[in-house]
């Protein structure tokens, strides 16, 4: 059995360059991602959460506090109320936000496979022009059955043309075969070169679907994380409240380790007591008699002098 036909045995179909991607089966994130892609893709539109955080900074924030939640998670998994399956499904719902965020940000990135192919594909189509050009001068191949090629560039015209002239060359072989300086392999492969450009191309017109869709996939990633780490800062907060130590635990995704629990507002004190009224002026006569305080003001007599 070929090299080619257990790759493709094995489900690893080869990408726009023509090769083998290489197999992540041993990658967590990836793992995680396939584990928890059903429940991702059910999450409802009206469940998303708006995207406000720094998706690399949260993912790591919660994976760099899963030591501290996991010796405190059996008795959160015991406080009443609590959704379990999002607090033990914590990591992985992690790393597949992660992941999820990482194919986003791939189909997002103009890809550089597709520039090579056509690279190639455009040295590859000259040099068979010129042989071509040759074998016309010497009379092997009729002038008229270069009409057709153009020149044009874009990735599809030089594709599609690449493989023109390979079937041109297969075609006309018994007549040019030692009469060129190309050989069978290197016809089949330009044949091949065209085909893979042209499948880029396709894949290519195709990129705002494919951006569409992962976008919406890493959203749905991003609300089932922050769900369930929000029920686990829940009960860490539950348990460690009088400890004080909550957010050491299980940090805030957007203000980090540093925030701290708001104290209660100090008990406003009362009012100070309006001070005691001066006494009223006294009236001094001008007979000599003893001085009363005038009638009806704090200290005169009741009625009058």
């Amino acid at each position: 059995m070929s090299a080619d036909n257990s790759s493709s045995q094995n489900g690893a179909a080869p990408n726009a360059a023509g090769t083998t991607p290489i197999s992540d089966t041993t990658s967590g994130f990836s793992a995680a991602y396939d584990r928890r892609l059903a429940e991702i893709e059910a999450v409802k539109d009206d469940e998303l959460v708006t995207l406000n955080i720094d998706v690399h900074a949260a993912v790591a924030t919660v994976l760099g506090a899963l030591p501290a939640i996991k010796e405190v998670q059996p008795a959160i998994l015991g406080l009443p109320g609590i959704d379990q399956n999002l607090v033990t499904g914590l990591e992985d719902y992690a790393q597949a936000a992660g992941e999820a965020n990482s194919r986003w940000v791939t189909a997002t990135t103009p890809g550089q496979a597709i520039v090579l192919l056509n690279d190639s594909a455009m040295k590859m189509r000259e040099t068979m022009r010129t042989d071509l050009a040759a074998l016309v001068a010497r009379g092997l191949i009729d002038k008229s059955r270069l009409s057709g090629f153009k020149g044009l560039v874009g990735y599809k015209n030089v594709g599609f043309e690449l493989v023109d002239y390979a079937n041109l060359f297969n075609a006309c072989w018994a007549t040019i075969q030692g009469k060129t300086a190309l050989t069978v392999e290197e016809v089949q492969n330009a044949k091949s070169l065209g085909e893979q450009l042209v499948r880029a191309a396709g894949e290519r017109e195709q990129g705002p679907a494919v951006v569409a869709a992962t976008a919406r996939i890493r959203q749905q990633a991003l609300t089932l994380l922050k769900n369930a780490y929000d029920e686990t800062q829940r009960g860490v907060t539950y348990l460690r409240w009088h400890m004080g130590d909550a957010d050491t635990i299980a940090p805030s995704l957007v203000g980090g380790r540093n925030r701290k629990r708001e104290e209660p507002a100090p008990t406003p004190e009362p009012p100070a007591p309006d001070p005691t009224p001066a006494p009223a002026p006294v009236v001094t006569p001008t007979n000599g008699q003893p001085a009363h305080a005038a009638s009806g003001l704090p200290g005169a007599h009741p009625f009058g002098a």
